[in-house]
């Protein structure tokens, strides 16, 4: 496998929740938080990962639920890509109750996203590492599959690349066969 490192930090969640530090893979450093709160220790444990994939059960301004929930925003998933020196992030987890995408709806949020590729998970999605800048830029498209109130295609005039051409390619992130 060429796993060099696998390392599990005890996170706020339940009893035995570990987020996981593994080095050799093909994606280079991966981290996984698991669900949990977000931790000053992972992020340094995982400092320079090349790949973070954190929970974001809750959007901005729900930090209290969070909070009795152990899990995180996305804002603080964001805050610890950010603290860990992440080359990308994939957000996963999202709570049921949002029939579409969490909004990156904080200045700093869209900042760090112009940093760093940030991607949306999504049910049987497969990255690789040459896919992950690919599959940030696939967030306006998965907007349109999933609209919220007062949506428009007003977020699909800043990409350079359209919805269309991103779903153009088949397979990019479904399993084959």
């Amino acid at each position: 496998l060429g796993i060099t490192y696998c390392a599990s930090i005890p996170v706020a969640h339940c009893q035995r929740s570990y987020a996981v530090v593994i080095d050799g893979t093909s994606f280079g450093r991966v981290a996984y938080s698991g669900d949990c709160r977000p931790s000053n220790r992972f992020a340094d444990v995982a400092h320079g990962a090349d790949l973070l994939i954190h929970e974001a059960t809750f959007e901005n301004g729900m930090e209290e639920d969070a909070v009795m929930k152990r899990h995180s925003t996305i804002g603080e998933a964001i805050d610890v890509a950010s603290k860990m020196n992440a080359k990308s992030l994939v957000l996963t987890h999202f709570s049921q109750r949002y029939p579409k995408l969490p909004p990156l709806n904080e200045s700093k949020d869209e900042e760090k996203a112009n940093e760093i590729p940030i991607a949306f998970a999504f049910d049987f999605m497969r990255l690789a590492p040459n896919t992950i800048d690919l599959a940030a830029k696939l967030t306006p498209a998965l907007r349109l599959l999933y609209p919220g109130e007062g949506d428009d295609e007003s977020e699909m005039a800043t990409g350079k690349v359209t919805a269309k051409e991103l779903m153009a390619v088949p397979g990019v992130f479904a399993a084959k066969g």
